[in-house]
């Protein structure tokens, strides 16, 4: 089995209308980095046109606007492309379970079968790490690993995913020193895979 830092990962965020997709919210971007043995070596980012405005908050959170949106292509369109660009690979999100709602709920709308990918949700492997920390959302992080950070960009996917990524190669670093360094043994860690290969 590979050592976790030679695993290829797709790393996303999405943006969304709201924070629950049951409720027919929807994404309005997705973005993504592909990591390849610690290098970025490709991206996705896709604005979506939910068909309806948005609201001032998400305006306000994103920096998205509904001119921004105006001849984008629909979530089905955009999703079928984004499953395609990601293949096989092992995702990675921070918050996971958010972001692996609206992609699931994507796929039930839209009949693409079922999500298999490993997901690893950095949030939990954060709170795994450092227990004794309070907070470990993507600005602490980044100052915590002195990552450089424009706050400005933050609610962005791209920008977001790109972050993420970073931060997900420090803590993997923190895991081979635990000897933590293969997904078989990543699963057996309580939370952190917030989807599992069926």
């Amino acid at each position: 089995m590979k050592n976790l830092l030679e695993e290829t990962y797709i790393v996303f965020d999405t943006e969304t209308t709201g924070l629950d997709p049951k409720s027919g919210n929807s994404m309005i971007e997705i973005g993504a980095v592909k990591v390849k043995e610690g290098r970025i070596v490709d991206r996705f980012d896709e604005l979506i046109n939910p068909g309806r405005p948005l609201d001032a908050k998400i305006v306000e959170v994103t920096n998205i606007t509904d001119e921004m949106l105006v001849g984008k292509p629909d979530e089905e369109t955009v999703v079928k492309k984004f499953i395609a660009w990601m293949g096989d690979d092992i995702l990675v999100a921070h918050n996971a379970r958010f972001d692996l709602s609206f992609l699931k709920m994507a796929y039930f709308k839209y009949s693409l079968g079922n999500l298999n990918s490993n997901c690893i949700d950095t949030l939990e492997l954060s709170r795994y790490l450092e227990p004794y920390e309070r907070y470990h959302n993507l600005t602490v992080l980044m100052e915590r690993y002195e990552i450089a950070w424009d706050e400005e960009k933050h609610h962005r996917a791209d920008y977001d995913a790109e972050g993420t990524s970073l931060i997900l190669m420090e803590m993997l670093k923190r895991l081979e020193k635990r000897n933590i360094t293969t997904l078989e043994q990543l699963q057996k860690l309580p939370k952190i895979l917030a989807n599992k290969r069926v």
